[in-house]
Formats: C-alpha cells, sequence, structure tokens
C-alpha cells in the first residue's frame, strides 16, 4: 500500500503537486513516516523541482536502515497553478497568501497522515529561495500556534533553507533593479498584459523552441515554463508576487526560538532544535546580497556541527562551493551531486537526532 494514495486528493495533480511516498509494507508498517514539505521559489511552480525531488526521494529511501519512511511532498504557489482541472482564484496572491496557503496545506498533510495511519508524521520543511522566506514564517508560526495551544503540537524538527530570499531582497544585484520598476502603478499587468497578447496565438510547440533557444532550458524545465508563460495569470502573478517580496522581505527578524532554540514542550518536546536548521547559501547569488549574507552568517550562523552550533539561536549555514546557481531547479548538471549530498545528509540528520533524543 502506497501512502501517495493518503497524501494526496483528487484535485491535487501533475504539474501542480508531487508526492513520492515510500510504500507501506510488513517490513517497515512500524517505522516513523517523515513529511519532507517542499516549498519553491517564485516563480512558484512545483514542476521545475519534479527531477530534484524524484532524485531526493531515492536518496531518502536508500540511506536510512528501514527505521523511516520519508514522504517527499510539494504544491505550487496559489496563482501558479497549471492543471486544467484546478479550480482557478481570484488573484494575483502576495506573500502573505501565500505563507497561509502553504501553512493549510502542511496541516492537511499531517492531519490526513494522522487519519490514515493512527500516527502524526514528523515534519522537515525545505525552502528555495522565497520559500526559504515562508519556511521561517511557518515555523515562526507554528511555535507561536503551539504554545497558545492553539494547534495539535506535531514534530517540527528540521528545516532546510536553499539559496534563501530572506533579508534585504531590494539590496541584491537584481532587485536592485526591480524594486525600481515593479511599484510603477500599473507595470505589472501591463507586462502580464503584453507576456499573454504575445504569446496567445503562438503553438505551445513553437513557443517551447523558442524558450529553449532563449534560456537553455532542459525539455522538463522549458516544458514548465512555456506552460506558464501561455497560463492566464502566470506573469502576472509571479511579477505580483516578486513586487511584495520588494517591500515585505527586509529585515530577518525571526527570534532564536526560529534559528534554533528549543521551544516549549508539545507533543514532541522539542520542535526546532539549533542543529536541524541548514542554511546554504549561493556564492555569487543575484538575489542575495553578499553583505546580506554575511552579516546572517556574523549574527546566525556556525559551520560544521559543533562549536557555534551549541549556541543559542545558531543555525548550520554553508556557502556554496560548486558554482550551483540561484535556479538550480532548472539546470540538470553534476556539480548538483553535492547538493543532493548536502539535502540527503540533512534530512538524515534530522532523522537521526531524533531518534537519539526520542531514546532518553
Amino acid at each position: 500500500m502506497s501512502t501517495e494514495s493518503l497524501l494526496e486528493k483528487p484535485s491535487w495533480r501533475k504539474p501542480d503537486f508531487l508526492c513520492y511516498s515510500q510504500p507501506i509494507t510488513a517490513a517497515n508498517e512500524d517505522s516513523q513516516g517523515y513529511l519532507v514539505l517542499f516549498i519553491s521559489g517564485n516563480p512558484g511552480l512545483i514542476s521545475f523541482y519534479e527531477p530534484f525531488l524524484s532524485r531526493l526521494s531515492s536518496l531518502l529511501s536508500s540511506s536510512n536502515s528501514g527505521n523511516a519512511r520519508f514522504h517527499v511532498c510539494g504544491h505550487s504557489f496559489r496563482g501558479f497553478e497549471l492543471s486544467p482541472s484546478t479550480k482557478q482564484h481570484e488573484g494575483p496572491f502576495g506573500l502573505e497568501d501565500q505563507i497561509e496557503h502553504q501553512e493549510q496545506l502542511l496541516t492537511h498533510h499531517v492531519k490526513e497522515y494522522r487519519d490514515a495511519t493512527g500516527r502524526i508524521p514528523k515534519v522537515i520543511l525545505m525552502g528555495h529561495s522565497v520559500g526559504a522566506y515562508v519556511l521561517l514564517e511557518l515555523i515562526r508560526r507554528h511555535v507561536a500556534a503551539v504554545s497558545k495551544k492553539d494547534v495539535e503540537d506535531f514534530d517540527l524538527i528540521g528545516g532546510i533553507l536553499l539559496f534563501p530570499t530572506i533579508a534585504e531582497i531590494a539590496q541584491s544585484p537584481l532587485g536592485r533593479v526591480f524594486k525600481n520598476i515593479l511599484p510603477i502603478p500599473g507595470f505589472v499587468q501591463f507586462v502580464g498584459a503584453i507576456v499573454r497578447g504575445l504569446t496567445y496565438l503562438m503553438p505551445m510547440e513553437a513557443l517551447k523552441s523558442l524558450v529553449k533557444l532563449v534560456t537553455r532550458f532542459p525539455e522538463y524545465a522549458a516544458k514548465t515554463a512555456t506552460a506558464f508563460i501561455k497560463s492566464p495569470m502566470g506573469p502576472r502573478q509571479a511579477l505580483h508576487l516578486a513586487r511584495d517580496e520588494m517591500k515585505i522581505i527586509t529585515e530577518a527578524d525571526w527570534n532564536n526560538e526560529v534559528w534554533g532554540a528549543a521551544t516549549s514542550p508539545g507533543t514532541n518536546q522539542r520542535d526546532t532544535i539549533n542543529w536541524n536548521l541548514m542554511v546554504y547559501w549561493g556564492k555569487e547569488d543575484q538575489w542575495v546580497a553578499d553583505t546580506t549574507r554575511d552579516k546572517l552568517i556574523e549574527a546566525r550562523g556556525f559551520r560544521g556541527e559543533t562549536g557555534g552550533g551549541l549556541e543559542e539561536g545558531k543555525s548550520r549555514m554553508e556557502i556554496d562551493k560548486d558554482g550551483i546557481p540561484h535556479d538550480f531547479c532548472t539546470t540538470i548538471r553534476m556539480s548538483n551531486a553535492r547538493l543532493y549530498k548536502m539535502v540527503t545528509e540533512a534530512n538524515v540528520q534530522s532523522f537521526n537526532r531524533k531518534q537519539s533524543q526520542d531514546s532518553y
């Protein structure tokens, strides 16, 4: 029996929802379930990450001794849906809308798993780019809700931030450009209408060939980008969200409970533990200023598994050394092997440390 059927609603279909689940068998039916919820960047199309998440799921399945079952899932942001069967909502949607939506999805997945198996999964969040900002907000809101007993406590044991845009995005190289043009009245609507008009009559295959020529995207990414460009809301939604990011993502004002301190006791004893928040920075990220990155590493980071990581409010942080781009999800490169290795180890370390903690 595959838990994919337990986690997937009929309205959740590719390309707007991805879920890779290990089947429940007699050999692993007593093992702990781990929900890895992936939160995309902008544009919020989860199908950009299909090869990455598929490969990650395979690595996680082969990296543990049978004491855990990993379920890797992710959804497109609101307003970015591509499936014809997906109900279209009024939009466009801002950053707060996306945070609330991902919070609802997380709660749903936890309850769905509990109702189907009688157990509560332990949760690891992963976020890319602005998805990392959403991730930190989900941790903050979960901790606050648990302390007030507004929600059922569940094990939120780890967070992995990939090329995060979590502070001063307007000071980044590309942010300095967009912060000046996105607020222009009517700009977002105008660009959305122009893109829609230019591509409306163009056949899908012809547009995809043009996208591949201009961007050098591999087939899967070109297909996703083409569907995004042709969608009724796509470009306008992406620009609307980007404008919101410029206004909202300024200071990294999360407290120690988010960055690395133990939280109030619940069913899990500790929702987030300091050495289970991992941040992976780009070396020359066009969406993150070097000064912003370096300040956050100085204030909130440590490197390696010991030392500074024992300090309250510290998180493990690394800077990429392999030239992996911010938009790694649109490329297929051998250098991404180190990214897979790092993410897999971070997930497994969350699992192993939680197992050790529960044994006391």
